[in-house]
């Protein structure tokens, strides 16, 4: 059974006026994810593909215009309301900007201790413990408790914010970009930690990301977006090894040392999400495609090894005898 699932899920923004025949922005569009308990599935696609949307979805912190989330077989409850609030201590979320999303005024140990005191978890001396217990699970000495946000490295921000979406024990966590900017040294010690505390902890987790190398670390399962849409899903080592979806395997193409000599460089920039191209959205870039790609959208099907993928040329000659990122 899925702990989180995302159904056929559409989410849209207001109109843009300023664009001559422009319409709503269709952020997320379609997309259908299920992620079961323990189970870490990585979100990837470049800027602007409406990851982060999904991630606020999965959390009911917007609610989709059509389709639906659900989260331990009941329906995702209306955001900011007492249901809601209460299930809130279930699913967390870990920010891109560690910075930001702390409080400057206040202690890292009283951030840490926030989310206990509002859903009124433990005394005063168990929230202490508590407290001191994940100072140490993130690999922060107590003595930083005291610390305010502007003291600490970047990389001890990151793990003072996971330390605060750990302290309700949540069964769900979304990380959207949670090391992207941080130097790529302490990226590899805070994706190793996020690791160590999933497993121990069993947390769900989507985990989103521009980065397939750091999303291989840590998914079961990978789904690429490309303006809205799933392109193309399944386990890291089949989707890694052979990419279906072009869109995939020019992303594959830049992991560095992967696909050495054979980079697939994409032209141009993803169509404006409010002035949608009829047929695949990623056509206009797609160095295969066919007439029939600019005419009909293609639908996400499933295939024999179990992956999903939005093509139409997957299963033709045009991409079965092609090696992966092969122009």
């Amino acid at each position: 059974m899925s702990l989180v699932e995302l159904s056929g899920v559409v989410r849209e923004y207001g109109r843009r006026p300023s664009l001559a025949g422009g319409g709503a922005v269709r952020a997320v569009d379609g997309v259908s994810l299920s992620i079961a308990a323990g189970q870490v599935l990585g979100l990837v696609g470049e800027s602007g593909c409406g990851k982060s949307t999904t991630g606020r979805l999965a959390l009911g912190l917007e609610t989709p215009q059509a389709g639906s989330v659900r989260f331990a077989g009941q329906a995702m409850p209306p955001p900011h309301g007492a249901a809601w609030r209460a299930l809130r201590a279930r699913m967390q979320m870990v920010f891109q900007d560690p910075l930001a999303a702390l409080d400057r005024r206040l202690p890292i140990a009283t951030q840490i201790a926030e989310p206990l005191v509002i859903h009124a978890i433990g005394t005063p001396g168990e929230r202490a413990e508590r407290v001191a217990a994940l100072l140490r699970a993130v690999g922060l000495g107590p003595e930083l408790g005291g610390r305010f946000a502007h003291e600490l490295s970047g990389g001890q921000r990151q793990r003072a914010v996971l330390a605060r979406a750990l302290a309700t024990r949540p069964a769900f966590l979304v990380c959207d970009e949670p090391v992207a900017a941080l130097d790529v040294s302490i990226q590899a010690q805070v994706i190793n930690q996020l690791a160590e505390l999933q497993a121990a902890e069993g947390l769900a987790m989507l985990f989103i990301s521009h980065d397939l190398r750091v999303v291989r670390q840590l998914a079961e399962v990978i789904a690429v977006m490309y303006l809205g849409r799933v392109v193309e899903q399944g386990r890291p080592d089949a989707v890694l090894a052979r990419p279906l979806h072009p869109y995939t395997q020019a992303l594959v193409s830049a992991i560095p040392g992967k696909h050495r000599g054979t980079r697939i460089i994409l032209a141009g920039e993803p169509p404006d999400p409010a002035r949608r191209p009829p047929g695949c959205a990623f056509a206009p870039r797609c160095r295969l495609a066919e007439p029939r790609c600019h005419a009909t959208a293609p639908a996400l099907r499933s295939l024999p090894d179990g992956r999903r993928v939005a093509c139409h040329l997957v299963g033709d000659d045009a991409l079965s005898t092609r090696p992966a990122g092969a122009g």
